[in-house]
């Protein structure tokens, strides 16, 4: 079914008349196929009571496959995971018991952090405070280290 426009119409000449009656009937057309959207979900509740879903896809396998993974790539892209090394999150994940009466994630996670402590990043030590020597600026300091030759041999080169 063609949709015209009146400016169309009268473009090819048509009278008022005419572009009335092929308005008019077009829209007649339209509305014996067109369904409401407020009822339409009506219908489609009625055809599911009369022909309900032959299977529960909560219990299909592959379904299941692709929804633990998605929530495990939650879990190892949470804060829970932050100190986990990246290649081993997902190792980790899956040592852990996710059951009903499972222990709280916090404890499963320091018993695996005992016994696979390479799994985790080590927390970082604060520097320590220690003396720094160096000659102070203008200064006719001479005893230089070898070290402070070749750092001052470096700096001389980088800049070439």
């Amino acid at each position: 079914m063609a949709l015209f426009k009146r400016k169309d119409l009268e473009a090819k000449g048509l009278s008022t008349e005419q572009i009335d009656y092929i308005m008019t009937e077009s829209g007649r057309a339209l509305s014996a196929d067109y369904m409401p959207k407020s009822s339409l979900q009506d219908e489609i509740d009625k055809a599911m009571k009369e022909n309900p879903p032959q299977y529960d896809i909560t219990q299909d396998v592959e379904y299941q496959k692709v929804v633990s993974e998605r929530d495990m790539l939650k879990a190892i892209g949470g804060d829970d995971f932050a100190e986990v090394k990246p290649k081993f999150r997902e190792t980790v994940y899956k040592m852990l018991d996710r059951g009903e009466n499972a222990p709280e994630l916090k404890d499963q996670m320091a018993q695996v952090k005992e016994q696979y402590e390479e799994y985790f990043v080590q927390p970082e030590e604060p520097p320590k405070k220690t003396p720094i020597f160096s000659k102070p600026n203008g200064s006719t300091h001479t005893n230089e280290t070898e070290e402070d030759k070749l750092f001052a041999q470096l700096m001389e080169n980088w800049g070439k």
